[in-house]
């Protein structure tokens, strides 16, 4: 079996260095193949002497189980160079509540916000921490489960006189009420040392178990279906760590729990009790998000991340007049509502609006296109333009293709009364490294001012002066 790599060429299967969420060609020689990756069969078509397929690599990084022909064997799936880290995944979800929380001292919804850094409530993202982590933690179990802390107890048990071993100070003073001489009793008590798993720790760890079983019940009634169903899952196996042998000799501990030297010191447990520790530090000011965004959905977050960004430096701009659009309100709480095709709105000053998924097709009051259905997802619209700021999350060698892609948005959005097309300016929006932006002519601005169009680079972590300039000169 051998996979066409650019620039190689053909090369054996072995050899490939394969990279998550890529496209390749396989072929094969022979008269049948039955490949499947990950136990997922891959179906083959026949070219001549030549079996094909075509194959996409997961949007994950990792070792894969490859079977073909009965035989086993195990490749690996390297990261993609342009994906964010972990870090910028967690910064961008930390900025966009920030400043949806700013935003709402100004949006005029009424409603009690309660305030607190660590709470045992539920939010949206400590969910995103329960569904990233949960396999760490199962992982964490299994190594405790397999050799937990245990300690040495001594209990009484009563067994024949013969059988004892050694005769401990107790014995004798039970012997002593009991009877002596002739009168001695067939059985007795005597204490025995046993070894038991029911120490501090393990108690602990009983107790954490059960406060989580109990929030999982919480996410298992939200309105998302996706969530409940996760949930539920997770709620059965959690529930099945509490019933099995080895907690079944636990009891389970009471009242507040302190953090010891073993917790402190030992690898596994320690790991256990920051599990914990990090479930209970994920309440923001009553805001968040009520669905969640998985890491493979990184740049659904990244386009949300962009546009809050945007909010952030007009509304210190003074430029922000009304934030009403950015959320909702449910039984539950309020929601930032930045769903797709949710069409949010920001009111600003001078009549001008900002817009997060915004719709145009034939039938649109103000603006409207003669072709299809467009969707960008940043809009700046100010009286009869609009500048269009698309987020594209993976395009770092492929500018040029996304410019292009640019065109439709300003040849086919119109002005309704004047029939003029209403696109002025389009930017994409990407986390492009240093060494990129500066080989490349689309981020210069000398390109920017020609054509109308170009690239600002935005990465996580790092101030956007560029996009504040360029919000700024659009402003003026």
């Amino acid at each position: 079996m051998e996979v066409w790599m650019s620039p190689e060429g053909w090369i054996p299967f072995e050899k490939a260095f394969l990279t998550e969420a890529t496209g390749y060609k396989l072929r094969y020689e022979g008269t049948e193949i039955d490949l499947r990756i990950q136990g997922i069969p891959i179906p083959f078509h026949r070219e001549g002497e030549l079996l094909f397929t075509s194959l996409v690599t997961p949007f994950q990084s990792g070792s894969v189980q490859i079977y073909l022909n009965g035989q086993e064997y195990q490749t690996f799936i390297y990261p993609d160079s342009r994906k964010l880290s972990e870090q910028q995944f967690d910064v961008m979800i930390e900025e966009i509540l920030e400043e949806s929380n700013s935003c709402f001292q100004i949006s005029g919804l009424e409603r009690e916000v309660s305030v607190s850094g660590k709470s045992r409530g539920a939010s949206w993202t400590q969910w995103i921490y329960i569904e990233r982590s949960i396999h760490r933690l199962r992982q964490i179990f299994a190594r405790i489960e397999k050799q937990p802390f245990s300690g040495l107890v001594k209990l009484p048990i009563v067994q024949k006189r013969e059988r004892i071993q050694r005769v401990a100070h107790t014995t004798l003073h039970w012997l002593d009420k009991r009877g002596y001489a002739e009168n001695i009793p067939q059985n007795v008590e005597t204490p025995n040392t046993f070894e038991t798993v029911d120490v501090y720790e393990n108690q602990v760890l009983k107790k954490q178990l059960f406060d989580l079983k109990i929030l999982l019940r919480t996410y298992m009634n939200v309105e998302r279906v996706e969530v409940s169903k996760k949930a539920a899952t997770f709620h059965s196996l959690i529930r099945r760590w509490i019933n099995s042998p080895f907690l079944r000799e636990v009891s389970m501990h009471q009242g507040t729990y302190s953090i010891t030297q073993k917790f402190r010191k030992h690898p596994i447990y320690r790991q256990w009790y920051i599990w914990f520790e990090q479930l209970y530090k994920h309440d923001r000011e009553g805001i968040g998000f009520d669905y969640p965004i998985a890491m493979k959905d990184t740049f659904e977050l990244f386009e949300m991340w962009c546009f809050m960004r945007i909010v952030r430096i007009l509304r210190e701009l003074n430029q922000v007049e009304e934030t009403r659009g950015l959320y909702k309100t449910t039984e539950s709480g309020i929601f930032i509502d930045l769903a797709q095709n949710k069409e949010s709105k920001i009111r600003l000053r001078d009549g001008k609006s900002l817009y997060f998924q915004r719709n145009y097709q034939y039938n649109s009051k103000e603006f409207y296109t003669y072709t299809q259905r467009m969707i960008p997802d940043i809009v700046l619209e100010s009286g009869n333009e609009i500048i269009i700021f698309d987020p594209k999350y993976r395009v770092t060698g492929n500018l040029g293709t996304a410019l292009g892609e640019m065109h439709k948005y300003r040849d086919g959005i119109v002005h309704r009364e004047t029939g003029e097309r209403a696109v002025r300016e389009v930017y994409i929006l990407t986390p492009t490294s240093d060494d990129s932006v500066e080989a490349m002519r689309y981020f210069e601005e000398g390109y920017h001012d020609r054509y109308k169009m170009g690239a600002v680079q935005m990465v996580p972590g790092v101030e956007s002066e560029r996009l504040k300039e360029k919000l700024i000169s659009i402003l003026m």
